[in-house]
């Protein structure tokens, strides 16, 4: 079976892969999930340079240390960012793109938003200026009455300010080759993955939709696990 690596998106860590991974894991799958530096159980990491490169790193390095080979690599929201710098790593084969954002060179999560925003957002940062405050689960689609809510609302932690505010840098030159899956979700109320889910659209990459919101893999494990398993064989 397939080496799979699983990223996961803003203000989470790889603890929201945990059914998802199991589902794989059951299917055979040797799965890796990562939790990008300054976040999740990894929080007490971050630092000035915790950002959209410094994860690509994270990305690149589990690859390496765990010596995967054609491996999927999918990734959730935010994790669109990295992961897209991270299809560097000669081992990744396809790239999975869970409701994520775009990857657009010289632009951020920022770009376009209103400079009134973008300050009300600064005026709340926390751990020195580093790090933007939990969100609730509900602005991920995650309903109150859920039985992951308190899940979640329990284990969000702050965001790394750089990944809202660092540009893309130029994409690696493998990007363009590795196959592209973008798997939507219907409920999404956010525009960052509108974005993405246009730019699947604008470049032709097939695209898998799923009825459910925006976290998919809280709301929709056995779903997500279901596309991730089917695009890794």
């Amino acid at each position: 079976m397939a080496d799979i690596i699983l990223v996961h998106g803003a203000w989470h860590g790889g603890w929201c892969w945990r059914d998802v991974a199991a589902d794989l894991r059951g299917r055979g799958h040797r799965v890796l999930v990562p939790t990008l530096t300054g976040m999740g159980e990894r929080v007490h990491l971050l630092s000035a340079e915790t950002g959209v490169v410094q994860h690509a790193a994270d990305i690149m390095a589990v690859a390496e240390a765990e010596e995967v080979r054609e491996a999927t690599l999918a990734v959730h929201s935010y994790g669109g960012m990295p992961g897209a710098l991270a299809t560097a790593h000669p081992a990744i084969a396809r790239l999975v793109l869970v409701d994520a954002v775009p990857a657009v060179p010289g632009q951020s999560l920022l770009s376009g938003a209103p400079a009134e925003a973008v300050e009300a957002a600064r005026a709340r940062l926390v751990s020195g200026g580093l790090a933007l405050p939990p969100l609730d689960p509900t602005e991920f689609d995650v309903p109150a009455d859920h039985p992951g809510y308190p899940w979640v609302k329990r284990r969000l932690t702050p965001l790394p300010w750089r990944c809202l505010a660092d540009e893309l840098p130029a994409l690696p030159d493998r990007h363009a080759a590795v196959p592209k899956t973008y798997v939507e979700a219907a409920g999404n109320s956010l525009d960052g993955p509108r974005r993405g889910l246009a730019q699947a659209r604008a470049a032709g990459w097939p695209v898998v939709t799923i009825d459910s919101g925006h976290d998919l893999p809280v709301t929709a494990p056995a779903e997500l696990a279901a596309v991730i398993d089917r695009l890794s064989r």
